[in-house]
């Protein structure tokens, strides 16, 4: 049976990226999130200027227009704000790619390694099994000779003794 002696360094690499992986989806959900608030306070800043335009079409209100205003500068700085986070989401997003990248890496490289491992363990039992097969068929094949030496033994000294006990009959009388 193979064993890979650093099977545990690779069961934490393996683990390791599966934590970078989750810590990925995370930073990408926070990032698309931040993305989303930042969408819907340019949608609502849109709103506003348009609202603020088409007051200044009308009869304006002075006090309305100033609270357009203040609205359309909060939103304006909420925007800035959200547009930061987007920022800095987008960041953590890659530095998590990166740190994802580097642990499948680094898993990789146990991988191949237990890979090449374990083709030189079974390169080493197929050449150990090959030479027990070897061992088997030569003990195999002396047997067979040792019984064929034992027939021929026996069949010589079977033979040489019915020779020797039969009275010859060459066609000369004694």
């Amino acid at each position: 049976m193979f064993r890979f002696r650093l099977q545990r360094v690779l069961e934490l690499r393996q683990e390791a990226e599966q934590a970078a992986s989750r810590t990925l989806g995370v930073a990408r959900d926070a990032a698309d999130e931040a993305r989303r608030t930042q969408d819907e306070l340019a949608q609502l800043h849109e709103t506003s200027r348009q609202e603020i335009g088409a007051t200044q079409q009308r009869e304006p209100r002075i006090g309305h227009l100033q609270q357009l205003g203040v609205v359309l500068q909060s939103l304006e700085t909420r925007l800035e704000g959200a547009v930061e986070q987007v920022q800095v989401a987008d960041g953590v997003v890659a530095e998590a790619q990166s740190k994802l990248e580097l642990a499948a890496r680094d898993r990789r490289v146990l991988d191949r390694l237990k890979e090449r491992h374990a083709t030189v363990w079974r390169a080493e039992e197929a050449h150990k099994d090959r030479l027990q097969m070897d061992e088997i068929a030569l003990a195999r094949f002396g047997r067979k000779q040792e019984s064929r030496d034992d027939e021929r033994a026996s069949s010589n000294s079977h033979v040489g003794a019915q020779q020797g006990a039969a009275p010859r009959n060459d066609g000369q009388t004694r």
